[in-house]
């Protein structure tokens, strides 16, 4: 009965926000965990895959990688482990891969607190160093040669968080691109009036990658995005209006409920003030109103007499 519930909740959730939506508008997750690279070493074509296996203590964007590469000439797999911390460090122990693989990287903190480990006894090192190019170099190391490696990308994470906003004029938008890579958007609303076209995200984020860094032991960052577009669908700005939010110090003290369904509520305190964020879906408008100055939300007459704080 309780999973029946759920479902029709979801359902009527799910309705409610697609008669908002332009029905040619559509946003696609697609959070990668792997990626194939083409390249060169020493000028020979290679083709270089890596998966993501598991992060380093509280660091999303620190981790194990395992994978592969190959030269296009030859077909012939060599196994590769490592390292990924904006770089990649990547290893091959010839017959002892899978041993190595077992012992030296069977760790749970690594390329974070402290430097990568330094290893040998491999059979072949890459390196590699993350640009703001589009092509990323580096080098393979082989007993004493060292060769120049070529990768053709602009990025060398293989957990790149793609959402893909589809327009109605063929346009695909990487919000990856355009703001941030967190991900964790929702489509909620659009609109077209004879001036300009809106479309309306909600959002749920990490405050950062790192769970021990500022606010990354934090709640998640939400709120709402707007992105803002000619009539020819070109972007023209995007704004950011927080429900909660360690990074930009608002704190959520309710969620206010309307009796229409396009209309969202929110008592948010920032700025040393009680305010009231308001958010219409089916025009995708906000409206922020200041209700009262100087505010405490732990210790004031409104907090217990809104919140019962």
């Amino acid at each position: 009965m309780k999973n029946v519930l759920t479902f029709s909740l979801l359902l009527s959730t799910c309705l409610i926000l697609a008669q908002f939506i332009h029905p040619k508008i559509s946003l696609k997750k697609d959070w990668k965990e792997n990626n194939t690279f083409k390249g060169s070493i020493a000028g020979k074509n290679i083709t270089l895959h890596l998966e993501y296996s598991r992060h380093s203590g509280w660091h999303d964007k620190v981790f194990l990688v395992k994978g592969w590469y190959l030269y296009d000439q030859y077909q012939k797999k060599i196994p590769l482990i490592g390292y990924y911390n904006g770089d990649l460090m990547l290893y091959n122990f010839g017959e002892n891969q899978k041993n190595a693989e077992q012992t030296l990287f069977n760790i749970d903190q690594f390329c974070w607190t402290e430097p990568c480990p330094t290893l040998s006894n491999y059979a072949e090192y890459l390196e590699i160093k993350q640009n703001e190019g589009q092509v990323q170099k580096g080098i393979l190391k082989i007993e004493n040669k060292i060769f120049n490696v070529k990768l053709n990308t602009d990025l060398l994470d293989v957990t790149k968080r793609n959402e893909w906003l589809q327009l109605p004029n063929g346009t695909v938008i990487n919000l990856y691109d355009t703001l941030d890579g967190y991900g964790g958007n929702t489509l909620v609303s659009t609109y077209e009036d004879q001036k300009e076209n809106r479309i309306m995200l909600y959002f749920e984020r990490d405050s950062n990658f790192n769970k021990q860094g500022m606010c990354g032991a934090s709640e998640p960052e939400t709120g709402y995005r707007l992105l803002s577009f000619d009539k020819n669908w070109k972007m023209k700005k995007f704004q950011v209006y927080s429900t909660n939010s360690c990074l930009a110090d608002v704190e959520l003290q309710k969620e206010m409920k309307t009796k229409y369904n396009h209309i969202k509520a929110y008592y948010l305190y920032f700025e040393n003030s009680l305010n009231l964020l308001t958010v219409n879906l089916k025009d995708s408008t906000f409206g922020i109103k200041k209700l009262k100055k100087n505010y405490d939300p732990y210790n004031s007459f409104w907090s217990k007499r809104l919140f019962g704080k």
